[in-house]
């Protein structure tokens, strides 16, 4: 028997909300639908009916999306909830959509392309039954040191821990191959952590740690790392401060995680949306230009087509703008054919 899914829609337009459900039924997914609009009654449903998938729209009386998410991943982390979180409005920059992205949002579906969206949580539940059943494979790998080798090499991260009484530092199988290194290639520790730290990045870092063992409980934050190779890699890191009796701190216990994927895929967004606004720069000012030219030339012929004046000259004006404008569509063509793929 198919599933039922349960959609959470955070809309207060009740034809907005009719649109999404007439497409979802043309498609012939089989659904049931809650629509709220006040904060309230969302964190309510969420409780409640732990919906399968949440459909928001951006702006709300006194609530917007990114507020809905905020919500939602603190509830989400209490109750467990697997649900993809789908940014449904009328209009959207790359900007924010580069912000969504970075924040967790799984996709967003702008209102007049809303055939995407029958696909859209198509794809968005699988990936979230795979992140599921990844968190699932991971904890219980976590119980053997056999297995979370395993987890490591899957999951492409490594986990370490540092003695700050001792000295001694250990890095898991996953570290040393972040690192482009054979288990056990090279001795562990933090000089050697940031002999392999870019350089652009190695000072700040070293203020942040320090701050952070000195003050705080634990450590997030994002830096590049080079291997033994020369290749450049993004990490996500984090760890925990394990303090004395005396609140000193004595161990630290982290995590690195390779996002260079992610982080170059974003990258790409950005820079197809600075050649974008390249593009949008020249059609606003460049192609206004020539086209004011030949608007003016033919004010003039129009007003002294009675008088005999020769009109040759502006004629020729008129085709020199003409070319000009030529040669400002190729421009917009190439830059656009030179657009950064996604």
């Amino acid at each position: 028997m198919e599933k039922i899914l349960k959609i959470l829609i955070l809309e207060d337009s009740p034809d907005d909300v009719d649109l999404i459900e007439r497409e979802l039924q043309r498609a012939g997914m089989s659904f049931s639908s809650m629509v709220v609009n006040k904060r309230e009654d969302y964190e309510n449903a969420l409780t409640e009916i732990k919906p399968d998938v949440i459909l928001s729209d951006h702006s709300l009386p006194r609530f917007n999306s990114i507020e809905a998410f905020k919500v939602f991943k603190d509830i989400q982390s209490r109750l467990n909830l697997a649900a993809p979180f789908i940014l449904i409005t009328g209009a959207v920059s790359e900007e924010f959509a580069v912000q969504c992205i970075k924040a967790g949002v799984d996709d967003y579906i702008l209102k007049d392309r809303l055939k995407r969206l029958p696909a859209c949580i198509t794809n968005a539940l699988e990936k979230a039954q795979i992140e599921a059943d990844r968190r699932k494979f991971l904890n219980e790998v976590f119980a053997s040191e056999t297995m979370l080798r395993q987890a490591e090499l899957l999951a492409n991260f490594g986990s370490w821990q540092t003695d700050l009484v001792t000295g001694i530092s250990k890095w898991s199988d996953g570290s040393f191959r972040l690192y482009g290194f054979e288990p056990g290639e090279v001795e562990p520790g933090y000089e050697r952590f940031f002999l392999h730290v870019h350089k652009d990045d190695a000072d700040k870092l070293k203020k942040d740690l320090e701050y952070a063992v000195s003050n705080l409980d634990e450590f997030v934050g994002k830096y590049r790392i080079i291997t033994k190779t020369g290749e450049v890699k993004y990490v996500d890191s984090k760890f925990i401060v394990i303090r004395g009796s005396d609140h000193k701190p004595i161990k630290l216990i982290g995590f690195l995680h390779d996002i260079t994927s992610q982080t170059e895929y974003i990258q790409k967004i950005e820079a197809k949306n600075a050649k974008l606004k390249e593009i949008a720069w020249i059609q606003s000012h460049e192609v206004r230009a020539p086209l004011a030219r030949v608007m003016g030339l033919m004010n003039i012929i129009q007003s002294h087509k009675k008088s005999g004046t020769d009109t040759n000259a502006v004629l020729n004006l008129i085709f020199e703008s003409i070319k000009d404008l030529d040669v400002v569509v190729r421009s917009v063509v190439r830059k656009t054919e030179e657009s950064p793929e996604e």
